[in-house]
C-alpha cells in the first residue's frame, strides 16, 4: 500500500466511525416520531437508490453475479439486519452504557475470526493496542455509569449484533475480492430493505404516520441514510479491502468515543476527566494497533 493510498484509507475509516458515532445520537433524534424497525426500513430504501445512482455515474457498478447471490444475501441477512434487530431491541432491556461496552469487544473478538478464516497475523503491538484500545472505551463508557440491572435476554441481543459483524465482515472479506464498494453496499442495503419490510408492517406501520411529519423531524433519519447507510458502509467496505477484518475493525473503538464527544455538544452530557481520559487512551490504542500499517512521516528526511 503506497502512502497516500494508505493515508486516505485511515482517513476514510476515521470518517466512517465518525458517522456511525453520530448516528447514536441521531436515532435519539429520530426515536420521539419514528419506531426502531420505520428508522432502519427507510435507511435502507433510502440509501440504496443513493448508492446505486452514485455507482452508476462513477461507472463502478458491478452487477452481482448469479453465482454470488447467495452470498450477497447472506451479507445483508449479518448486517444490517441480525446487527440491527440485536442492537434496536437490546437497548430496549439493557442500558446504553452496558451495550456500547458489548459492542466495544467487536476488534477483541475479530482477530480470531480473522486468523481462523483468512490467516490474517498481527504482532504482539498490534494485540496490546487493541487492548489499550478497548480499555480506553470502557473507561469512556464506565463513566457514564452503570444503573439497573441487565436482564440476560438484554445482555443476548447485544451479544447477537456483536457476532453478526463477524459474519458480516467474513462475508465482506469474500465478496471485496471481486466487486468494489459501491456496488457491494448498494445491494446489501436494497437486500435490507426487503428484509425489514415484513417487520415494519407487522409491527409499525399501522401506527407510524409519515405525512403528518415535518422537514426537521426527518432529517436525522436523512442523515442516517447518507451517511451512516451509505458513505459510511462504503468507506468501511473499502477498509476491509485494503487492511483486513482485523485491523479494519479495529476502528470500531472509536464509535462510542466519537458519540461520547459529540453527545457532550449536542446533547449537553458531561465529559468529565475519566471519560476524557479513556479518550485519550481509546485513541493511543489505535495507533498502537496500526503501528505496522500507518504510513511513515519522515519530518526529518533531508537530515543526514
Amino acid at each position: 500500500m503506497n502512502e497516500s493510498k494508505g493515508t486516505w484509507t485511515y482517513l476514510s475509516l476515521l470518517l466512517a466511525m465518525g458517522f456511525w458515532g453520530m448516528s447514536f445520537i441521531w436515532y435519539k433524534q429520530a426515536f420521539p416520531h419514528f419506531g426502531p424497525f420505520s428508522i432502519i426500513w427507510i435507511r435502507m430504501i433510502s440509501s440504496a437508490p443513493l448508492l446505486l445512482g452514485a455507482a452508476l455515474l462513477l461507472k463502478r457498478l458491478r452487477w452481482p453475479r448469479l453465482r454470488d447471490l447467495k452470498a450477497f444475501f447472506l451479507l445483508a441477512l449479518f448486517e444490517p439486519f441480525f446487527y440491527f434487530i440485536g442492537e434496536s431491541l437490546g437497548l430496549m432491556y439493557i442500558s446504553s452504557t452496558l451495550a456500547a461496552i458489548l459492542i466495544a469487544t467487536i476488534p477483541l473478538i475479530t482477530p480470531f475470526v480473522g486468523y481462523y478464516f483468512f490467516k490474517e497475523k498481527l504482532t504482539a503491538n498490534n494485540y496490546l493496542g487493541i487492548l489499550v484500545s478497548f480499555a480506553g472505551v470502557v473507561m469512556v463508557v464506565y463513566a457514564e455509569g452503570i444503573q439497573g440491572d441487565a436482564p440476560w435476554y438484554g445482555i443476548l441481543l447485544i451479544l447477537l449484533a456483536v457476532l453478526s459483524t463477524q459474519g458480516y465482515a467474513v462475508s465482506l472479506k469474500k465478496l471485496s475480492a471481486e466487486y468494489n464498494a459501491l456496488s457491494i453496499v448498494w445491494f446489501q442495503n436494497l437486500l435490507g430493505g426487503i428484509y425489514f419490510f415484513p417487520l415494519y408492517l407487522i409491527f409499525e406501520s399501522k401506527e407510524q404516520e409519515f405525512f403528518s411529519l415535518s422537514l426537521a423531524d426527518y432529517l436525522p433519519v436523512i442523515y442516517l441514510s447518507i451517511f451512516a447507510s451509505a458513505i459510511a458502509f462504503v468507506f468501511f467496505v473499502q477498509g476491509i479491502k485494503s487492511l483486513g477484518i482485523t485491523r479494519a475493525t479495529v476502528f470500531t473503538n472509536f464509535i462510542p468515543v466519537i458519540t461520547a464527544i459529540f453527545a457532550s455538544f449536542i446533547l449537553n452530557e458531561k465529559m468529565g476527566l475519566l471519560k476524557g481520559a479513556g479518550i485519550f487512551i481509546a485513541i493511543i490504542g489505535l495507533f498502537m494497533s496500526q503501528a505496522a500499517g500507518f504510513p511513515k512521516i519522515r519530518i526529518f528526511s533531508r537530515v543526514r
